[in-house]
C-alpha cells in the first residue's frame, strides 16, 4: 500500500487514492508572466476564476520539477466534472505519447473527417514495429534538415545554407546510421515519446531535443564514413561553432519531422483542432482542456497552442467553441515560446513558491497536513477510502474529510501525545521535529512536495517496515540516506553513555531532535521505539495532538533547523573563524568534505608532535635521514586527511592519512574530537580550557597512535602493493660481499660485523680480473649510500647526535649467516620500492650480473699464475727456496745500479 499510495514517479494513482492524499497546493497568481507582482493564492479561487471566464480562459501552471504542476491539473479535472454543454478533457503525463494524445481530442468527436484522422494517425503508427519508427524519424528528420526545395535559402546564414548542403550525409550515412538508431539515443527517446507507452514518469519537463552530446564526435569515425560524410564530418569534429549551428538546425526541424511520423503535417493538426472546436460549438458544448504536462505535446504543442488561443468569434470564420485552457509548464519552457503566446494569458498561477510579502506560502502545520493525508491513506483499507471518495461526487469539492486510522486505535492518546497528530491522524514514526530535520536533509532549497513525500516519507516507511516491526527503529539505514549533523561530543557522548544502541541513539537524537547535547525525548516516543531513556534531561519539543496549532500556521518553513539556544552561547564565546572550524569537522565525521585551511592547521601542528613524539634515540633510528624536506620519507605534506569522493594526490614515502581506518566510525569521531582539541589548545596556548582535559585524553591517545604508525611504516617502508618491506638485509648482504672482495677477515662473525663498516680500499696497485674490478668499484661508489640505509636503522646517536655509537645487531647477525653459507643473496628486492632505494637496487642488479663471473675470472686469473710459477721454477720448490732466489736477484740488480725497490728485505717472507 505504501508504494500504491506514494509512488510519485510510477503509474497514476486511482482517483481515490489522489483524493483521499491530496492536500491544497501552496501557489500564487500572476496577471502577467513576468510581473514583479503577486498574490497569494488557492486551487477554489483558482476553480472558480478559471469557470468564471466568459467563453475563453488560457492559464499556465507554472514551476519547477515536482512542485505540484500536475498535481494542480489533475484536482482541476477532479473538481470540474463533464456535462452535457462542457467536455473536460485531461491529458494526463503520464501512459500517453503523441499518437494517444491526438486519440483523446478526437474521443467521442463523430464525422467522417474525425474518422479520416484516426485511420491516417493508425495507418501510421499501428504499421510500424519501434525499429521501423526509428528508421522513419531519422528518414524525415534528414529530409527536413535537407535542401527540399520549400524554404528561402536567401533568408538563410552563410552556416545554415552549408548545412542544408551538408548534414543530411551525416543521417543517410550507413556508418552513422547505426549510431542514430542506437537504443537510448535521441532518435529511440523521441520516438517513445511519439509512439511508446512507459508504466513510469519522465521527469523531463523540457523539450526533448539533441545536444552536443547527441553528436558522434569521435575523430576514429571519420575513415569509417563514406566520402561524403567524410566531408561534413571532419569540418564537425573540429569547429565548435559547427557542432552548435548543427545541433541547433536539427532541434529547429524536430516538430516537422515528428508530426511526418504522425502522417499529419503541421496545418493538418491546425485544422484538426479548429474543426473539433467547430464541431463542439454546433453542439453547444465548451471544451476544458487540461494538460498535466506540456511537455508531452512536444511535436504538436505549437499547433495545439494556436488552436486553443483562438477566440470563439473569428472574423470571417465558423464559431468555435468556448475553451478553457489550463496546463502544467515549466517557467523556462512557457517563457521560450512566441511572445503572442504570453500576451493572450488569462493570468498565471506560479507553484515556485516562496514568500509573497513577507509571508511564506507554506508553514510547518502545512507540512504536517500533507504527511497526515499520506499517512492516514497508507493505513486506511482501499475500499474505505474508494467508499469515501465516490460518496458525495455530486458535490466533489465539499467532500466531507475522510475518516481517520486513528479514531478506533488503542494507541491513539499515547501516540498522539508523543508523536503528535494533524487533524486527528497521527504522525507516527514521524514527530513535527523529524519531519523538518528529514525534510531540510534532502531539499535544502524551496519546498517541494516531491521530494517530501518520495525521499522522506515513502523512503523512511518503505525502509523500516522490519525494523518498526522487530523493535529496531530508527535503524542505520536513516543515517545513509539523510546523513548526520551530531557534533563529535555529541557522538562520543551517546557512545559512553549507552554503547549497546548507540547507533539508533545517534539517529533518534540526529532526526527526532535538533539539540546538541544528550537528551532524552518524551517517555511515548522512547517506548515506542524500545529506546530506554537515558535518565538525562528531556528534549522540550513541540507536539499538536488535535488540529493545526494555532502558533504553527503563522511558522513559516525553514530548510535549515536552528539549534538550541545552549549550544549558541558556547559557540559564541569562541572567535568566528575558530568556530566555523570546529563546526567543520563535525561535519567532516559527518560524511562532508575538510576544508585545506583546516587540514593545513592540523597538519602544521601534527607533524612535529608526531616527529617529537617518537624515540629516536630508543628506536636505533636516525631522525636527519627520515624526517624533514628535501625527499625525505617523512614530510610534513604527508600528513593528509581522508575525504569521501576526493581522490588523493600522489605522495612518495610514509603517508599519514587520518583517519587511520576512516570505516571505523567511532575513530573516525574520536579522531575529528581530537582535531578540534588541537585547534582549540592553538587558540588557548593550553588545556585548561572547558572539557579540556577530555580533548588532550583523545589527543594524546591517538598522538601515541600516529606516531606508532609512522614507525611501522619507516621501519617496514611500504611497497605500492600494500605490502611492508625492510632494506637492511638485503643491504647488509651486499656490503658483506664487498667486505670479503676488498679481503677483510671474515671467518669470525665479529669481524664481518666490523668489516661491514670500514671503508674499502681502492686497491690500485692490486691486479685483479676485469669483471671483479668492475664490481668491486660498483661496491666503493655505493658503500655510502648502503650504509646511510643500514646505519640509519640500527644506529643509536645518543641524544640524536650525527655519529651513532651503538648498533641493533639484531637485525644484521641473521643476514650475515646466511651470506657465510652461501656467499649469494638470499634476499629479494620488490619491484615497488625500486625508485626508492636505487643504489641499493644498482648494486644488487650487478652483483646478479657479474658476482658469478667476477668469481670465476678471478679463480682462473690466479690459477693461470699459479701455473706459471709451476713452469718456471717446479712443483717441488718450497716458499723458503723462492724467498731466496728473489733475495739473490734483488742483490744482483741493486749491485749492477739498476734496482730502486726498498732497502729492508726482512719483511718479503710475509709479501710473498
Amino acid at each position: 500500500m505504501i508504494r500504491r499510495v506514494m509512488d510519485v514517479e510510477a503509474t497514476q494513482s486511482p482517483n481515490h487514492l489522489f483524493l483521499a492524499t491530496h492536500h491544497p497546493v501552496a501557489m500564487y497568481r500572476q496577471e502577467l508572466i513576468k510581473a514583479s507582482s503577486s498574490v497569494k493564492y488557492d486551487e477554489e479561487k483558482f476553480r472558480r476564476d478559471f469557470l468564471a471566464e466568459k467563453d475563453f480562459a488560457f492559464v499556465p501552471v507554472l514551476g519547477g520539477s515536482g512542485t505540484g504542476k500536475s498535481h494542480l491539473i489533475r484536482w482541476l479535472a477532479a473538481n470540474i466534472k463533464s456535462t452535457p454543454q462542457r467536455k473536460v478533457l485531461l491529458i494526463p503525463k503520464i501512459g500517453t505519447n503523441l499518437k494517444d494524445i491526438i486519440t483523446l481530442i478526437l474521443e467521442g468527436i463523430e464525422g467522417e473527417k474525425f474518422e479520416e484522422y484516426r485511420q491516417r494517425v493508425n495507418r501510421a503508427t499501428n504499421t510500424l514495429t519501434e525499429t521501423q519508427a526509428r528508421v522513419q524519424l531519422l528518414n524525415q528528420l534528414a529530409a527536413a534538415v535537407g535542401d527540399n526545395g520549400r524554404r528561402d535559402r536567401s533568408k538563410l546564414t552563410d552556416e545554415q545554407n552549408y548545412l542544408v548542403d551538408e548534414l543530411d550525409s551525416l543521417l543517410y550515412d550507413p556508418f552513422f546510421r547505426e549510431y542514430w538508431l542506437q537504443d537510448g539515443g535521441i532518435i529511440h527517446r523521441l520516438v517513445i515519446h511519439i509512439l511508446g507507452y512507459q508504466d513510469k514518469v519522465e521527469i523531463i519537463e523540457e523539450r526533448r531535443k539533441f545536444s552536443l552530446d547527441d553528436l558522434p564526435l569521435n575523430v576514429l569515425n571519420l575513415p569509417k564514413a563514406g566520402k561524403q560524410a567524410q566531408e561534413f564530418y571532419s569540418l564537425l569534429i573540429g569547429d565548435d561553432n559547427i557542432q552548435k549551428a548543427t545541433v541547433d538546425w536539427l532541434n529547429l526541424h524536430l516538430d516537422e519531422a515528428i508530426t511526418q511520423v504522425l502522417n499529419l503535417g503541421r496545418e493538418d493538426l491546425i485544422r484538426l483542432m479548429r474543426e473539433v472546436r467547430e464541431t463542439l460549438a454546433e453542439q453547444g458544448v465548451e471544451l476544458v482542456l487540461l494538460i498535466e504536462d506540456f511537455a508531452k505535446l512536444q511535436g504538436i504543442d505549437r499547433e495545439l497552442l494556436e488552436a486553443v488561443l483562438a477566440r470563439p468569434q473569428q472574423p470571417g470564420s465558423k464559431q468555435l467553441c468556448a475553451i478553457r485552457t489550463a496546463l502544467a509548464c515549466t517557467t523556462g519552457y512557457f517563457e521560450s515560446l512566441i511572445d503572442t503566446v504570453q500576451q493572450r494569458v488569462t493570468f498565471s498561477v506560479n507553484l515556485d513558491i516562496g514568500k509573497v510579502g513577507e509571508q511564506s506560502l507554506i508553514t510547518q502545520a502545512d507540512i504536517e497536513a500533507f504527511v497526515g493525508r499520506y499517512l492516514n491513506a497508507v493505513r486506511l483499507e482501499e475500499q474505505v477510502i474508494d467508499d469515501w471518495a465516490n460518496y458525495h461526487d455530486q458535490e466533489v469539492f465539499q467532500r466531507e474529510p475522510l475518516i481517520s486510522h486513528c479514531t478506533e486505535c488503542e494507541y491513539r492518546q499515547a501516540c498522539h501525545a508523543g508523536f503528535g497528530a494533524v487533524n486527528g491522524i497521527g504522525l507516527y514514526p514521524f514527530t513535527p521535529n523529524a519531519l523538518v530535520q528529514m525534510f531540510s536533509r534532502v531539499n535544502p532549497s524551496d519546498f517541494n512536495p516531491r521530494i517530501l513525500i518520495k525521499d522522506v516519507v515513502k523512503y523512511t516507511l518503505e525502509n523500516s517496515d522490519d525494523d518498526i516491526q522487530n523493535g529496531q527503529f530508527p535503524s542505520v539505514t536513516l543515517q545513509q540516506h539523510f546523513g548526520r549533523r551530531l557534533s563529535n561530543k555529541l557522538q562520543l557522548d551517546i557512545k559512553a553513555k549507552d554503547p549497546q544502541n548507540y547507533e539508533r541513539r545517534e539517529i533518534l537524537l540526529d532526526l527526532w531532535t535538533n539539540s546538541n547535547e544528550l537528551c532524552d525525548l518524551s517517555t511515548e516516543v522512547h517506548t515506542a521505539f524500545s529506546l530506554p531513556p537515558l535518565g538525562v534531561k528531556i528534549h522540550q519539543t513541540e507536539v499538536n495532538a488535535g488540529t493545526p496549532r494555532a502558533a504553527a500556521s503563522e511558522t513559516s518553513y525553514k530548510t535549515r533547523p536552528e539549534p538550541d539556544s545552549e549550544t549558541l552561547v558556547t559557540v559564541q564565546e569562541l572567535p568566528e573563524t575558530l568556530n566555523k572550524k570546529l563546526k567543520a569537522l563535525d561535519s567532516w565525521n559527518n560524511q562532508e568534505i575538510l576544508p585545506d585551511i583546516i587540514a593545513k592547521d592540523i597538519r602544521e601542528f601534527v607533524f612535529p608532535a608526531i616527529t617529537q613524539r617518537i624515540e629516536w634515540d630508543t628506536e636505533m633510528l636516525l631522525k636527519g635521514n627520515f624526517v624533514g624536506s628535501g625527499g625525505k620519507l617523512f614530510q610534513q605534506r604527508n600528513v593528509i586527511f581522508y575525504n569521501p569522493k576526493v581522490k588523493r594526490g600522489t605522495y612518495s614515502g610514509v603517508v599519514l592519512s587520518l583517519p587511520l581506518n576512516p570505516n571505523d566510525s567511532n575513530e573516525f569521531t574520536e579522531t575529528a574530537f581530537a582535531f578540534q582539541g588541537i585547534l582549540l589548545y592553538s587558540y588557548y596556548k593550553t588545556w585548561k580550557f572547558p572539557d579540556g582535559d577530555r580533548y588532550f585524553r583523545a589527543y594524546a591517545k591517538y598522538l601515541e597512535r600516529w606516531s606508532q604508525y609512522v614507525l611501522e611504516q619507516i621501519r617496514l617502508y611500504p611497497r605500492e602493493s600494500g605490502e611492508p618491506w625492510n632494506p637492511v638485509p638485503a643491504t647488509v648482504e651486499l656490503l658483506a660481499i664487498a667486505a670479503t672482495m676488498a679481503g677483510y677477515s671474515t671467518n669470525k662473525l665479529e669481524d664481518l660485523i666490523n668489516a661491514l663498516f670500514i671503508d674499502l680500499p681502492n686497491n690500485e696497485n692490486i691486479t685483479r680480473a676485469k669483471a671483479w674490478e668492475q664490481l668491486f668499484n660498483v661496491f666503493k661508489r655505493n658503500q655510502k649510500a648502503l650504509l646511510e640505509i643500514i646505519k640509519s636503522r640500527i644506529a643509536c646517536t645518543k641524544g640524536s647526535s650525527s655519529t651513532f655509537q651503538i648498533i641493533d645487531t639484531v637485525q644484521i647477525i641473521q643476514p650475515l649467516e646466511q651470506i657465510r653459507k652461501f656467499w649469494q643473496p638470499q634476499h629479494q628486492i620488490p619491484e615497488d620500492v625500486r625508485d626508492n632505494f636505487p643504489e641499493l637496487c644498482k648494486v644488487r642488479q650487478q652483483v646478479d650480473e657479474l658476482l658469478d663471473k667476477a668469481l670465476q675470472e678471478e679463480s682462473d686469473r690466479q690459477l693461470s699464475v699459479y701455473h706459471s710459477l709451476v713452469y718456471e721454477l717446479g712443483e717441488d720448490i718450497k716458499k723458503k727456496d723462492l724467498v731466496n732466489i728473489v733475495k739473490q736477484a734483488m742483490e744482483a740488480a741493486r749491485g749492477s745500479g739498476v734496482f730502486r725497490g726498498r732497502k729492508n728485505f726482512d719483511d718479503l717472507t710475509l709479501l710473498l
